[in-house]
């Protein structure tokens, strides 16, 4: 490194460690330190770097993290990657271990601009790269933080690869001290070189390291990463790196952008710049990067693993093609494709053959014309089989794409409505066709499984924008479920039918089939239940089960009124949480959950004294959570939730502090609408909590202000169902709005406004239960406020109106009980109802 940027002021500087005496430190990270020294012995010359763990971050896990580092780099001998010298403890007991000093060492990136290598230069240096990873593969070692950083270019011009502490020993012989891929892990990678998995979470392949070559090679080759990120949020990060595709690198090259590089100021890095660090115009090197450079980039960047090099050997393989003028994997393999490679690599030869070629066409046509002849009809009827195999699979990839890439991106445009209804349409046309083709090919009936779940989520997913068809988004689910549970019984298999139970019992709550959401959320807790016996280290699959496990305490609390079920559920779930690593964020935002359906549950079921305890648990959680996590959406959306119930059990008992909740719930929407004004869940959430206020505000007596809160509330549902017009969800809140409206009014003695308000919400209950018979969500609520209206009419003394609506409501809600799908606190209504009758 420079000299400005040596420092000689650390307390090691000067002293021994092992034979070595320190000199000056060299670079340092959140846990180690590393210095040059030499032998303090002279019994030879010896330059070597030291890293020792930093004082102070000497605990059980950079101590694991550490030793971890130094067996991987113990079982590496290539001459790419730094050497193991020697390693031990410092006096004071911390480890150390001794490795090669890579003499005037400079990133790959910064030496390749200084030194105006060009392209082909580029592209032989980073292939010796490729070998030096290679070989860790080859030895069954994942490094996962590859980066310009870590590859340091020696004096001779050679690159070193460094940095193993963060790398997966798939060896289980050699693994003993791998360090948890997940939640540790996610915190060291370095974003914008880490691959999708990596960022989810997810366990990572060879794969992985090709994903982070490839944006490597990318940044070498045209100047640019292929990711710019606004901030280091993990929302951010996961949008950006999971879901946006890069552009090419030969459009890259034409970008003008200001980077930051490591701790060096900003600079603007213009066309020009670019070209010149590579001895090119702007103009040129797009044209060398455009066709197979930019093809096996992308390809080495692919989203999926599954779809990218095969391998590191193989990535390299193709650069070498490349460079030698043939034919490379990443490019389609056309007769056009590899002729003109031919002819670029052949070109006086070419020329000669052609001579030759032309003087001998006359004699071969003839015979050409009879072995043509003899042959055309086998050949037709081969080519018609062909082209029948090639329709069906071009016709599986066009049905892929539409459900796993177009769908996605059209969910959420504004009036995408009908062009999701002709998806939708399509899709099942032509995957019910497909089903009675399947057979025994196992990977189509999978594919198939998936393809009916992603038409279910646009037809009804409550968690998703959708088309409010949840009688559809059931028969597709089912469709899948059916599959599904007839594929072989692997532990994958499994694991994909609990998602498929676990979604259906989303669409039947959400059409208020508490009967089947029991069912199906039960269910899927027993498949994960079962995997976990064979697999109970898995954090994702414990997860799974306690949030299902808290779905279904919800369902049974919120949904069937068995408030001791539910509470008791919640219990085993807290119990559970609070056994798991207190320090995994995923397990404290679960653990807020549990503590506010456990307080919710005691509230409802008269214990409001022990609620509030718990309840007490889940705010100052979401309270913490919310402090640490002030970008990520996940955390809020969590955390905003939790202040929600609490605003709830407290409603008509102490609405001041309802009201304190309900703010705070607030401040938090309001600042996600303000961070992205399109995120229609956030606008969603900003008019449930504005409609909660305008009912603590009437319970208050604070009217006026509940009507303000109303109408903004109203306001914000009616701009998202103009995106979104056929969405039950949003259609159901807007309907709730109605009713909030109807009991301020009421409070206000406005009779007609009152009637006015409640008819608004009874229209839109109507339409739920005449256009989906089995959404009996629509006939409890059109019930109820059939039940509203007729309080109105009876205030306005027409008690002839008031008793037909009585009476219409209480036989809809008798339907209900004959389908047993009355809760307990809707018989209280029925009970109601009928002393009502009878006394009119």
């Amino acid at each position: 490194p420079p000299a400005a940027t040596l420092k000689t002021d650390d307390p090691f500087v000067g002293m021994k460690i092992g034979p070595y005496r320190v000199i000056e430190e060299i670079g340092h990270g959140g846990m180690g330190t590393v210095f040059r020294a030499v032998r303090a012995d002279d019994a030879y010359r010896k330059q070597v770097a030291i890293k020792v763990v930093r004082r102070g971050m000497d605990h059980d896990f950079v101590l694991q993290r550490f030793r971890h580092e130094r067996q991987i780099m113990a079982t590496l001998e290539h001459p790419n990657i730094a050497h193991l010298l020697d390693g031990g403890a410092t006096e004071d007991g911390l480890p150390y271990f001794v490795m090669e000093y890579v003499q005037k060492g400079e990133p790959i990136d910064s030496y390749c601009d200084r030194e105006k290598l060009t392209t082909k230069q580029r592209l032989e240096l980073f292939c010796t790269v490729c070998s030096a990873v290679q070989s860790a593969h080859e030895r069954q070692i994942i490094h996962r933080d590859i980066k310009p950083g870590n590859i340091l270019i020696n004096s001779r011009g050679e690159p070193k690869l460094l940095d193993f502490g963060i790398a997966k020993i798939l060896d289980p012989e050699l693994s003993t001290n791998t360090i948890n891929a997940t939640a540790t892990v996610l915190r060291l990678m370095t974003p914008e070189y880490a691959s999708p998995e990596q960022v989810r979470g997810e366990p990572v392949t060879p794969a992985s390291d090709v994903y982070s070559l490839g944006v490597l090679l990318y940044e070498l080759l045209s100047g640019h990463r292929p990711y710019r990120l606004k901030s280091r949020s993990a929302h951010e990060i996961a949008q950006v790196i999971c879901e946006s595709e890069p552009e090419r690198p030969s459009t890259a090259v034409n970008r003008t952008e200001l980077v930051t590089r490591g701790t060096l100021p900003p600079i603007t890095l213009t066309p020009e710049a670019v070209g010149r660090a590579r001895q090119l115009t702007p103009e040129d090197l797009r044209r060398t990067l455009c066709g197979d450079l930019d093809n096996i980039i992308l390809m080495a960047m692919r989203k999926e693993p599954s779809r990218r090099y095969g391998s590191v050997g193989q990535f390299s393989e193709d650069i070498r093609r490349h460079l030698e003028g043939l034919p490379v994997v990443a490019r389609k393999d056309t007769f056009r494709y590899r002729a003109g490679k031919f002819v670029r690599r052949n070109k006086v030869g070419v020329a000669a053959a052609a001579v030759v070629l032309l003087s001998l066409v006359g004699g071969v046509v003839a015979t050409v014309w009879q072995a043509r002849r003899a042959t055309e009809q086998a050949r037709v009827a081969a080519q018609e089989r062909d082209r029948a195999e090639r329709r069906f699979n071009d016709v599986r990839q066009l049905s892929n794409a539409l459900l796993t890439d177009i769908a996605p991106k059209i969910e959420r445009l504004q009036g995408s409505t009908e062009a999701r209804q002709a998806l939708v349409f399509q899709s099942l046309k032509y995957l019910d066709s497909l089903a009675q083709e399947a057979g025994g090919d196992l990977l189509l009936q999978s594919e198939l499984a998936s393809a009916y779940e992603k038409v279910g989520d646009l037809q009804g997913n409550p968690r998703k924008p959708n088309l409010g068809d949840f009688a559809g988004a059931i028969a597709s689910y089912e469709k899948a479920n059916h599959i599904r549970r007839n594929l072989p019984d692997t532990a994958e298999h499994e694991r994909l039918l609990a998602e498929n139970v676990r979604g259906l019992a989303d669409i039947r709550l959400t059409s208020y089939d508490i009967k089947g959401a029991l069912q199906d959320y039960a269910g899927a807790s027993k498949i994960y239940e079962n995997l976990l016996t064979k697999n109970p280290e898995s954090h994702d699959l414990q997860m799974a089960y306690l949030k299902t496990k808290l779905e279904l305490a919800e369902v049974y609390g919120q949904n069937n009124y068995q408030f001791d079920m539910a509470a008791s559920l919640a219990r085993e779930i807290v119990a559970a949480l609070e056994r798991l690593d207190p320090n995994r964020q995923e397990t404290r935002l679960l653990l807020a959950t549990a503590y506010s359906q456990l307080g919710h549950s005691l509230s409802w079921d008269n214990k409001q004294s022990e609620a509030e305890t718990e309840m007490a648990k889940a705010t100052a959680l979401a309270d913490k959570l919310a402090a640490e996590n002030p970008n990520d959406m996940h955390v809020q959306q969590t955390v905003y939730r939790v202040y929600m119930s609490a605003s709830i059990i407290n409603e008509l008992i102490n609405d001041e502090l309802s009201l304190q909740f309900a703010h705070k719930a607030l401040r938090i929407v309001e600042r996600s609408v303000e961070r992205d004004a399109a995120d229609v869940q956030a606008k969603q959430n900003l008019a449930r909590i504005l409609a909660r206020l305008g009912m603590i505000y009437t319970n208050l007596k604070r009217v006026s202000e509940a009507i303000a809160a109303l109408e903004k509330a109203e306001k914000f549902s009616l701009e998202i169902l103009e995106r979104e017009p056929m969405n039950r969800g949003y259609q159901h809140n807007l309907a709730v709005i109605y009713t909030h409206f109807g009991l301020a009014k009421y409070a206000q003695r406005d009779w007609q406004g009152a009637l006015k308000a409640y008819q608004k919400t009874a229209d839109y209950f109507e339409t739920f239960a005449q256009t989906d018979e089995k959404n009996l969500a629509g006939r409890r609520d059109l019930a109820l406020a059939l039940r509203y209206i007729g309080f109105t009419y009876t205030k306005l003394g027409d008690k002839k109106k008031a008793r037909e609506h009585f009476q219409k409501a209480l036989e809809l809600l008798n339907q209900l009980k004959a389908q047993n799908s009355l809760s307990g606190w809707d018989q209280l209504t029925v009970d109601e109802l009928q002393g009502i009758l009878q006394s009119l």
